[in-house]
């Protein structure tokens, strides 16, 4: 009996021993667990991915143009072209109008003498375009300066659209040309009546030199008109 009784405190030691390695191993498990957490910030044992972080100062970079792709890159041929086509149109437009004045100013005297106009309604009409025709001048010479600046643009234009440019160009250039001398009479016809007024030459000669421009005025303005019409059939020009 008093041999059992020694042998059980000797029992209870080594019991108390065995849980006191295990939870030594657990605290160390746990510890271990700990540190590797720490380390990632995300309970993984992969190394860490995060970016760093920019500071204050730092500031993400911009393109100052944006990348070249076959949208927004303009071929030079068709620029060129396209310069030289609104160049042409911006002659028609100019010497057109000039000429719409020149046609009123004659047509003015035609209804006159025809009994359409009274001689107040004529010289309205008169004073009226006569005044426009200074201005008339300065557009003309601008648009044709700018025209001769982009001659030759579509000789280089790519693709199937080369032919159609050519015909529209010619077609544009043959219209401006007709516009441009009825313009040029009226141009005359307006340095003559400034001549007159600054006492050049009487009003007798001053006469004959509207009879003379109103007889005359009819060729140029009928070659303008059908000019015109023939640009309306002319093929559009897209370069591309």
């Amino acid at each position: 009996m008093s041999r059992a009784r020694r042998a059980i405190p000797q029992a209870h030691r080594a019991l108390w021993l065995a849980v006191g390695i295990v939870a030594a191993l657990t605290a160390a498990a746990w510890v271990a667990i700990a540190q590797v957490g720490s380390g990632s910030g995300s309970g993984s044992a992969e190394p860490s991915t995060q970016m760093p972080t920019h500071s204050a100062h730092q500031t993400t970079p911009t393109l100052s143009t944006p990348p070249a792709t076959e949208r927004n890159v303009v071929n030079p041929g068709v620029a060129a072209c396209t310069k030289e086509i609104q160049a042409a149109e911006a002659v028609v437009a100019a010497a057109g109008n000039a000429t719409a004045h020149w046609r009123e100013h004659v047509q003015a005297r035609t209804d006159l003498l025809a009994g359409k106009n009274t001689e107040e309604q004529t010289k309205a009409i008169w004073k009226r375009t006569r005044l426009l025709g200074p201005a008339d001048k300065v557009s003309v010479n601008s648009a044709v300066a700018e025209r001769a600046a982009t001659k030759g643009g579509c000789n280089a234009v790519p693709g199937k659209s080369a032919a159609f440019c050519e015909q529209r160009l010619a077609a544009l250039d043959a219209a401006g040309t007709a516009d441009r001398a009825a313009a040029g009479d009226w141009a005359a016809h307006l340095q003559a009546m400034a001549a007159h007024a600054a006492g050049d030459f009487g009003a007798e000669h001053a006469q004959e030199l509207w009879v003379a421009a109103w007889s005359g005025a009819t060729r140029n303005l009928n070659a303008a008109a059908r000019a015109t019409a023939a640009l309306a059939d002319a093929p559009a020009c897209k370069p591309a």
